[in-house]
């Protein structure tokens, strides 16, 4: 379980609560049940609650619903409770105060946390203080630190993190849209690295393939990168290659320097190596197969996996890119229905290098480019589709971009019969963006649908990109940049922290919950309390 799922669990109800006016009216009149019954049973009943309510409202100064709605849940239980536990309705009181520990634990520790909620339990019951009242408020605070603790330690056993300090920049991201205490985070944990930019360019098109993964989400890290590079230079078309979260950039602003670093690097006319094109060729290799563009000491293959999805190939496919200019385009146009196998890496490469051995026939690089927007097509993190039409001649392709973290397989099915006979290879490629996922309650991601609009356009794009295709020269560079920040192996770690933990969270964070409404059974019993119904 992920991050953003573990958050949408446990804070999604309290971020979607009714109505500001809902709220704030049902608090007046449940307010004024209590003021009325204060007057048949004594003034403590009513300075017990205001102690309550100005508590919550010096706790929550800025979060006026969650005030609200903590007052609306325990009101409701302190006038039922000063009708049936006589004598002793100040329990109700103390029943929601683990919930309340737990939306203080994105912004502050397991310690402060249960000594807040003790603070707030024993000033709402001063005037009832007993002995056996300390210990009753002593033990939800105790259950609920020595909860959380476990929950940290478990964490920490895995990742050498505790299990909140890996979640709280997380939450802050997700529900208060602060992203500097995560990005903090990510820097302090990332590790330096080098990282490897490679560019081919036809005329004024860019097909920029940089080791770097387009995540985490939203504006943190290289989730943007796209776009920056695009801003510098909007005429490049940027890859996804191999490699997962592993890859990402530790901040935003390292990716917009990088970016530009790029960019420049595109606009200097030296080191830039003329290729000779040796034509499409098409390969197979177990479930994988791929369409390589053959330069002759380059290559730039485009690798799909039919009915099986293909997400994030394996980092080392880096080392064979580097080491012998054969670039891999990870198209990333089916969600996973089945894991990688475990022959992936030589399958992609034997093909790969395979297909570069067949004759070598000098061809043209016939070129020609389009681009248009679409409407309410779900899943796209940008209404753009990009199309890339490239022949040698005798066979063809076209590369259909769109802005999304992968896609449906029926859509790329539904691409691939609609420019069935247009193109001999109709490819449809995401950049597996991370824009626009994992930044509201619900859904981690969606991947592209279905979307008849952008079949019709993928179509339309082609023959136009088809119609104006010419002869280009091709060329290429090689970047290298030293000292980067990326997240490493650490995300690894932390995400199987997250599932370990998460799972049995899932199962047991009702217990700080309920331990008030036992103890309070139990206490009513140890003092013989009148009940009445």
């Amino acid at each position: 379980m992920d991050s953003e799922a573990i958050t949408r669990k446990y804070y999604s109800k309290l971020k979607s609560l009714p109505d500001m006016k809902i709220l704030s009216g049902l608090a007046t009149f449940e307010s004024a049940i209590v003021i009325i019954r204060s007057i048949e049973i004594g003034l403590l009943y009513l300075v017990s609650f205001i102690i309550y309510f100005a508590l919550l409202s010096i706790l929550f100064i800025t979060e006026k619903k969650l005030i609200f709605f903590f007052i609306d849940l325990t009101a409701f239980f302190y006038i039922i409770f000063s009708y049936i536990i006589v004598g002793y309705y100040y329990y109700a009181l103390t029943l929601f105060s683990p919930l309340i520990g737990y939306t203080l634990l994105p912004r502050t520790s397991e310690l402060k946390s249960s000594l807040i909620i003790l603070g707030i339990n024993f000033a709402s019951i001063v005037f009832h203080i007993t002995f056996l009242n300390i210990i009753y408020i002593m033990m939800i605070s105790v259950v609920f630190y020595y909860y959380i603790h476990l929950i940290n330690k478990k964490g920490e056993k895995i990742t050498g993190i505790k299990s909140l300090q890996i979640l709280r920049p997380f939450l802050a991201n997700i529900i208060k849209k602060d992203s500097k205490q995560l990005e903090k985070f990510l820097q302090d944990i990332s590790i330096k690295s080098s990282i490897h930019i490679g560019i081919f360019k036809a005329n004024n098109i860019y097909f920029v393939l940089p080791k770097i993964h387009y995540g985490i989400s939203g504006d943190i890290g290289s989730s943007k990168f796209i776009y920056q590079l695009e801003l510098e230079n909007p005429n490049n078309l940027i890859f996804h290659g191999p490699g997962s979260h592993e890859i990402d950039l530790a901040t935003s602003t390292q990716s917009k320097a990088i970016a530009k670093l790029i960019s420049d690097e595109e606009k200097r006319a030296d080191n830039w190596v003329t290729l000779k094109f040796y034509g499409i060729k098409q390969w197979t290799c177990g479930e994988f197969s791929g369409v390589t563009l053959d330069f002759g000491d380059k290559s730039l293959s485009f690798v799909q996996r039919p009915k099986y999805g293909i997400d994030d190939l394996p980092l080392k496919l880096w080392n064979f890119i580097v080491n012998t200019g054969n670039y891999i385009v990870d198209c990333h146009n089916e969600y996973l229905e089945r894991e990688l196998p475990s022959n992936t890496y030589s399958c992609i490469t034997s093909g790969i290098l395979k297909s570069i051995k067949e004759k070598k026939e000098e061809k043209p690089f016939i070129v020609g480019y389009a681009e248009d927007n679409v409407k309410d097509c779900e899943g796209l993190c940008d209404n753009r589709i990009r199309v890339t039409y490239i022949s040698d001649g005798e066979k063809d392709l076209s590369i259909i971009y769109i802005y999304s973290n992968n896609a449906d397989p029926n859509l790329t099915i539904k691409i691939r019969e609609k420019l069935k006979g247009v193109v001999n290879y109709p490819i449809l490629v995401t950049p597996d963006d991370h824009s626009c996922t994992g930044t509201v309650f619900g859904d981690l991601y969606i991947p592209a649908q279905p979307c008849e609009q952008l079949v019709e356009k993928a179509l339309e794009l082609t023959l136009k990109a088809k119609s104006q295709a010419i002869k280009n020269t091709i060329s290429f560079k090689g970047i290298e940049i030293k000292g980067v920040k990326i997240l490493g192996s650490i995300i690894s770690l932390m995400v199987n922290a997250l599932e370990e933990v998460g799972g049995y969270t899932m199962k047991t964070f009702w217990i700080p919950l309920v331990t008030p409404f036992i103890l309070t059974i139990i206490f009513i019993l140890l003092t013989n309390v009148h009940i009445k119904f």
